[in-house]
């Protein structure tokens, strides 16, 4: 992956707006390319739900992603990976595909599989989250999404609960409870209790 540059971040900021879907204009790549999974999605009947960079920045953070995560059931990844090979602008590209027309990626993450390589978690089922109807795709709740960024386990997503949860800090103790109630093991309980701490303490030298 290129890195980033200054121009790329002015660019991508310029298309960022409180109150979108996911905080992009309709005319930004990532939200196009969410329009057109949706799209797609719709002709199959598989139903993938937005994680990642784009639902953080639903929920209040707002900072760059380069492409477009989902969570998707066994058999509705099958389906939507057939789709995409065959689908005219599509290549396979990493963890997923790229849209070589908007030149952005989706992630396309699996029930069951790992988050991340060094994580021993596993992505619940998308239908056993609870989800923020949002068009052209759903996202997690926040509870729910720290959750899955507590699976993860990685710098990213540990920094991601710090700022989501300093944004919802009149929250914070509820969303700690309800996310803990999807995480499965002591380790990751542990984990979301030091990032909670982590965000308090930054909150209270904020205040002083």
């Amino acid at each position: 992956m290129q890195p980033v540059t200054m121009a790329d971040a002015l660019e991508a900021l310029s298309s960022m707006e409180e109150g979108q879907p996911y905080s992009y204009r309709r005319d930004d790549p990532k939200r196009r390319l969410a329009d057109e999974l949706a799209r797609i999605s719709g002709e199959l009947g598989v139903e993938p739900v937005v994680i990642g960079g784009l639902a953080v920045n639903h929920h209040g953070y707002m900072r760059l992603t380069a492409d477009l995560d989902v969570l998707l059931t066994r058999s509705d990844a099958t389906a939507l990976v057939r789709r995409l090979k065959s689908e005219r602008g599509w290549k396979r590209y990493a963890e997923g595909f790229k849209n070589t027309l908007l030149d952005v990626s989706v992630d396309i993450c699996v029930e069951g599989e790992r988050t991340s390589p060094h994580s021993p978690e596993t992505f619940p089922s998308p239908k056993e989250l609870q989800l923020v109807d949002v068009d052209p795709l759903p996202v997690p709740t926040l509870p729910e999404l720290i959750a899955l960024k507590v699976m993860a386990g990685r710098a990213r997503d540990d920094a991601d609960v710090v700022e989501l949860l300093k944004r919802h800090r009149r929250r914070i103790a509820s969303v700690q409870r309800r996310a803990a109630e999807r995480l499965r093991t002591d380790g990751a309980r542990s984990r979301l209790a030091t990032l909670v701490e982590r965000a308090r303490e930054e909150l209270a030298r904020r205040r002083r």
